[in-house]
């Protein structure tokens, strides 16, 4: 295969690292910081500076929530992309679960103000809100305390909603959490 050229791996970029100095990856560290914005709360988030969650609960209102006046679409992978990057960046399991109850609220009040969206936007919604169930059926007592009255809120808000999304969720609870209701 002429003219092929094969990118250099993470192995190659490992090497390079590890041959310079800790002034070098500093700097180097200040250089990416100084590229992009997701960079910046990447490693904010990885230092603990300020609010971590912040920056990436804003990415999820901006993906779930747009502005409908600047006819901006849904963007369900955006959303899902800030929680995993969050993830790679703290693995904080409370802030992963913080930022998965507000990718259904942010979906949920959207639906509910401008009306039915998709079937592929309630799959989304509906996946998002078994995974924080499977999460909080092996949580402690204080967490499940914690989110529980904010999952009840979704499907109550929900009530009206189309697709067989207030259906799915309603049972979803229930079963999860049979003598909570």
């Amino acid at each position: 295969m002429a003219g092929r050229t094969n990118k250099p791996g993470w192995g190659t970029v490992k090497k390079c690292l590890l041959a310079k100095n800790p002034k070098e990856l500093v700097h180097l560290i200040g250089d990416l910081y100084s590229l992009s914005e997701d960079n910046r709360e990447f490693l904010h988030a990885r230092c603990s500076l300020g609010n971590p969650l912040e920056p990436y609960k804003r990415r999820i209102a901006d993906a779930l929530y747009p502005d409908p006046l600047r006819n901006q679409p849904v963007r369900l992978s955006d959303g899902r992309r800030a929680i995993s990057e969050y993830k790679k960046a703290v693995g904080d399991s409370l802030g992963i679960l913080e930022l998965m109850v507000h990718y259904v609220e942010c979906g949920t009040r959207f639906t509910v103000e401008f009306g039915d969206i998709d079937e592929a936007f309630y799959d989304s919604l509906s996946s998002m809100f078994a995974k924080v169930l499977g999460i909080l059926e092996g949580s402690d007592r204080q967490t499940v305390e914690q989110y529980l009255p904010r999952l009840r809120q979704i499907v109550e808000d929900a009530e009206r909603v189309g697709w067989g999304y207030y259906d799915t969720i309603s049972e979803a609870l229930a079963e999860a959490f049979p003598d909570e209701e």
